[in-house]
């Protein structure tokens, strides 16, 4: 494995390049974020698209809906409504799709959001096709949240529809994780079906291939986790048509300031740090995400800690050194509270969950032995020692 000389991403990360100098292009986008390197980004033309976008899409009624905003009650979300509402003037309307594990505090910080003072629809999935979907799912590519990730990436376009909101308002984008050595600048901006497709973890996968008679999964069922036609998207708002953007493309998206913003606003972290990482604001309305980590680590040797530990490198919060000591303390921690609310409501046993992410687990990253992945006593996978000295030595190569 190749390792990120600036950050600790590793090349596995699917899509993932590195420039002459061994830096990943989501670092080589940073750059571009902070003034530094080629073409850096001008901040105040990207505000002045943003206006120019919303007053070209704001609702011609005093009484219609301005936006879209597809919220979690999560961090984003409400720094999302905050910019809408309290700094653009905007009335979006909110919109939530039920997560597979919600968490208490991620409902405490979703009816914080709701009083702000937004509409907010909440959808309750149909849980008998919805759970035949996240195990299918876990089982086929090793993704349990599939049909949720599909969900809230469809529900916002068929709510768009259904009212006639021409414009949807996303979050950070994929600017914070990549940049555009794979990534064109539309799909930086906008996020669309392809968007969804191509780089929406979907893993290969497409509602239809889900129908499945023995499954007991029908057409039907599956309609809501579909975008709607282009015919219908490019009719909403007098034929305008649907736009997704994502509001980091357009601002210099950071998220510990945002934080100080949002919990102004009444918006909490948990008590103690994420299950499978070391930060305490991440993952907090759906503790099936810490599964989906989990897994993501189990595949790629990277987890939830290396994500945050390269987003705080690319910020300047801590230093190369630090993010190897956070990564080798937190990435690849066995989710215990997690898989067995998981496997409780989804009624398998643990040691069918540890079969399945086994499945998917890379002998090039960890230990086997007598053909069984080698854990510690607290189930934890054991990385190979080169694996783990590229790391530590990535950044010294480079220099």
């Amino acid at each position: 494995m190749k390792f990120c000389a600036n950050c600790v991403m590793p090349d596995t990360r699917p899509d993932l390049e590195f420039d002459e100098r061994g830096y990943c292009d989501a670092c080589c986008m940073a750059e571009r974020k902070f003034g530094r390197g080629t073409e850096p980004i001008d901040w105040d033309a990207r505000r002045r698209q943003f206006e120019e976008i919303i007053d070209r899409y704001r609702s011609p009624q005093a009484t219609g809906y301005d936006c879209i905003i597809p919220v979690s009650g999560g961090k984003d979300s409400t720094y999302q409504v905050h910019v809408a509402k309290n700094e653009y003037d905007l009335r979006p309307l909110c919109l939530c799709f039920e997560p597979t594990l919600r968490t208490e505090i991620g409902l405490k910080n979703l009816e914080n959001l709701n009083r702000m003072g937004v509409d907010l629809i909440q959808v309750r999935r149909n849980p008998i096709v919805y759970e035949k979907l996240v195990l299918e799912c876990f089982r086929r590519v090793g993704d349990m949240e599939w049909p949720n990730h599909a969900a809230i990436w469809s529900l916002p376009y068929r709510f768009a529809v259904a009212f006639d909101i021409p414009l949807i308002l996303w979050g950070e984008g994929r600017m914070e994780y990549a940049g555009n050595f794979f990534t064109d600048e539309k799909h930086l901006r906008e996020m669309d079906e392809v968007w969804a497709t191509d780089y929406g973890v979907l893993n290969g996968l497409r509602p239809e291939d889900l129908v499945d008679e023995a499954l007991g999964i029908t057409e039907a069922d599956m309609e809501m986790y579909k975008f709607p036609s282009p015919e219908q998207l490019g009719r909403v708002g007098g034929n305008k048509g649907v736009l997704g953007i994502f509001l980091g493309y357009f601002f210099n998206w950071d998220v510990r300031q945002q934080l100080a913003v949002v919990e102004e606003l009444g918006w909490s972290r948990r008590l103690g740090r994420v299950e499978v990482t070391y930060s305490d604001f991440e993952n907090l309305d759906c503790l099936s995400m810490n599964l989906h980590d989990y897994v993501k680590y189990c595949k790629y040797g990277y987890g939830r800690a290396t994500d945050d530990a390269c987003r705080d490198v690319r910020h300047g919060y801590i230093d190369r050194d630090q993010a190897i000591r956070l990564a080798e303390r937190y990435d690849g921690i066995y989710p215990k509270e997690a898989v067995e609310l998981f496997c409780d409501k989804l009624k398998i046993s643990a040691e069918e969950f540890d079969a399945i992410c086994d499945s998917f687990t890379n002998p090039a990253i960890f230990e086997m032995r007598d053909g069984r992945f080698v854990r510690d006593i607290d189930r934890g996978l054991v990385m190979k020692r080169g694996v783990v000295e590229s790391r530590r030595t990535a950044g010294q190569v480079a220099a």
